[in-house]
Parts: C-alpha cells; structure tokens; sequence
C-alpha cells in the first residue's frame, strides 16, 4: 500500500497540472478574422484622419491649449475662428485640396516610416535586425524627417548602426518625440501580445532615442496592442504603466496623469498640470531637456487624451489635437489606438464622414478612396490601396500569432485567430 504522502504528492501535482491548464486556457484570447480586419483597418486608418485633423495646429499652441476643442480638419482661411492660429504656409494648413489632388491620403511621418517597417518586415522577417532595418533606413527614408530621426539617418551615413544610432551620446535629440510616432505598428503586428508589443516597440524607438525618450513608445506599443482585446481605456492606461520602466520623468508622469484625470473632470485642468511640471521638468539636481517636440509632454497629453477622450474617437483626437504641442502626432498615435479598440465599424459616423468627405472638390465613396499615396518615401510604389495595406499588416500579425503559440481555427464556419495572449 502507498504511503498517504505519495497520494498527497499525485494530488498536489495533478491539481497544479489543472491550474497550469486553466491558466493557459485563460490566456487564449480570440478573434475573428473579420474583427481583425476591421481593428486594423481602424488602425491605418485612425492614425491617417487623426493627423490630418491635428496637423493645422501643430506647434502653434505651447502655453496654452488650443480654446476651442478641434471636431474637424480646419483648414486655413477657410473656416473656423479667425482667432485660431493654423500653419498656413504650406499643406498642414490646406489638407482638402493637397488629397484632392492626390485622389487619396498622403503619407506623413506619422504613418510613413511605419509603412517602411511594414516593407522591412515581409523583407527580413519579424525577427529582422539592426543592420537589415539600418539598410532599409538609408534605402527607404532619406527626406522629410526631423529631429530625433533626422540626426538617426544623418549618423547611418556616417557609419553607425542602430542602436548606435539612437545612443544618447551619439544623437543630440535622443529625447524627443520621434519613436512614439513611428513604431504603432509593432503593435498592430502582435495583437494582445502587449509584452512582445511593448519589447519591439522598444526595439524600434532604439534606432533613434535612448532612456526615457523610449518610455512613451513602449506605453503606446502595450496599450495599442491591448486595445484589440480590451476596451476600458483606464485599463489600457493602467497596463501601459505596468509596461513603462519604472524610472524617469515619464514613468512619474504617467502617474500623475492617472492621479490627475481622477481630480478634474476638464482636461485642461490636467493638461495645465501636465506643463507646469513636465514641459521643463526638474527634480533634484536633475533637469530634462526642453522641447516643444519632447516625448515628455507630448507623450503625457496623448495619454490625457486616451483617458479623457472614454473610447469615443472624435473626442480623444479632438483633445489630442486641441492640447497642443507637436499634436498631430498624439492626434494620429490616438487616433490609431481608439481605431483599434473599436474598429472602423465603430469609429462613428462624424470620422468616418470626414474621411470621405474631406477632399476639396467632390466625395469618396470609401475612406480615402481606398488609396495612400506616397509622397516623402524612396523606392516605393507612389500609390498603394489602403485595404491593401491592412491585408499586409494582417498577414504580419497572422505570422505573430502562430509563432508565439497562438494558432487558426474554423468556428462556426468562420476564421478566427486564437492569441496566445499576455494580457
């Protein structure tokens, strides 16, 4: 007969068996492809229409928010208030007619050198390395970029490679807001993978910031990535929290944001506190750099405009825009998160409407004529159908998902995607 401490022995162990078992099963997260496409569709697409709704005010209001809350793409002489300082003297301020032109939406930093990554990445692989992504760089992004990312192509063609590139002792702009603008898509290649998100994320600010200037893009590539599971925006900010180092000025500043939102129901109030301790944050002996293009502030307003904005996106891109700053990247990084969590399906009518409805001269019978056209990136094709590009970034994200122990099925006779999610 068996002693009583083997048989507690099998006991312990099956149950722990069950326990792991269950754990595993409460990991698997699911999605339908269609849903997939919709999200992703909602990404590409959010991103584009938060821009162009931010880009006339960018850089105009550092002090003071801009006073009124932006609901549409303004267009300079035009329309709105006479008051409003808009950038008049080139296409941020004149968006219908420059898309009328092109016959659809125009690439931008915002969305460009992620659509590079997305050409780097069916080249080399989702494992691709510095070196390969470097290549990609000097062949693909060689004008119309700016701070951070500018001295990044300027040391390539000095010989460094990334993450040299990025050091803080090699790029004077190390702390600005370049990275939590150009690497969203890392989370739309790992849906509710937000660790794996977060750690490419990571791995693509790298090439061009260093320290806490990484630390907006990986909150942005966690709570982007959770976004297509989860849709309580305070839990999205809460999981971005848990991802941020838990060191430096942002992680003290995401906090705060958090502590803040609970105080005042305006988000002025918040956005006030926001400048007034982090536009030149101090502490200590310590102080950062001052920028209008930091990733400090500009990566604290994006944050304020998730949790003010509750999931509804025309009032989280309008917040984003209407804080000021480098807005139309919050607007646009924003955008593309609240795209995401609800889908193009359920962006709203007041979006969707204005991005077939904003060209100048005549309608679109699809979001922006189905087309993004390539006006700022080298040796690629000058037009690509947007539909085209969410079946790209699907294909990406379907790779992810089987190779991090997720898998296909057939349900109910239709495709979904199991995700081995970290959530």
């Amino acid at each position: 007969m068996k002693k009583a401490s083997h048989w507690i022995a099998v006991a312990a162990l099956a149950l722990l068996s069950a326990t792991v078992a269950d754990n595993a099963k409460g990991s698997e997260r699911v999605i339908t492809h269609d849903e997939l496409m919709d999200k992703l569709s909602g990404f590409w697409i959010g991103q584009l229409l938060g821009n162009y709704i931010g880009f006339p005010f960018e850089n105009k209001y550092v002090e003071e928010p801009v006073p009124i809350l932006v609901d549409r793409v303004y267009t300079a002489g035009y329309d709105g208030d006479p008051e409003l300082m808009i950038n008049s003297r080139d296409r941020r301020g004149h968006i219908p007619v420059l898309v009328s032109a092109l016959r659809g939406a125009f690439s931008d930093d915002d969305t460009d050198i992620e659509f590079v990554t997305l050409h780097a990445v069916e080249k080399y692989g989702l494992d691709i390395t510095y070196p390969e992504i470097t290549q990609m760089w000097m062949t693909h992004i060689n004008d119309y970029i700016w701070v951070a990312n500018r001295e990044a192509r300027n040391l390539m063609d000095r010989g460094l490679i990334a993450p040299d590139t990025g050091r803080r002792q090699n790029n004077k702009h190390w702390f600005q807001i370049d990275p939590q603008l150009v690497n969203e898509i890392w989370s739309a290649f790992y849906p509710g993978m937000t660790k794996r998100a977060a750690d490419r994320a990571l791995w693509g600010a790298r090439i061009t910031n260093d320290d806490w200037g990484t630390h907006p893009t990986i909150a942005y590539g966690a709570m982007i990535s959770a976004a297509f599971f989860e849709s309580d925006v305070r839990k999205l900010v809460d999981i971005a929290v848990e991802a941020v180092p838990d060191e430096g000025p942002f992680a003290e500043g995401i906090r705060d944001v958090v502590k803040w939102h609970s105080e005042h129901d305006d988000w002025r109030e918040t956005r006030q506190r926001i400048h007034d301790r982090y536009y030149a944050y101090k502490k200590g002996s310590y102080e950062a750099p001052v920028s209008v293009v930091s990733s400090l502030a500009n990566g604290l307003t994006g944050v304020m405009a998730v949790l003010y904005g509750e999931g509804d996106y025309m009032k989280t891109v309008g917040i984003a825009t209407s804080a000021g700053y480098d807005c139309d990247n919050q607007a646009a990084t924003a955008g593309g998160l609240i795209g995401v969590l609800n889908g193009l399906s359920g962006m709203g009518e007041a979006a969707v409407e204005q991005t077939m409805s904003l060209p100048a001269f005549g309608r679109w019978d699809k979001p922006f004529n189905d087309q993004y056209v390539n006006i700022s990136r080298d040796e690629i094709k000058l037009r690509t159908p947007i539909s085209e590009i969410v079946e790209r970034i699907a294909a990406v994200a379907k790779a992810a998902i089987l190779e991090n122990g997720g898998r296909m099925e057939v349900r109910d006779g239709k495709t979904v995607y199991v995700v081995n999610s970290d959530l």
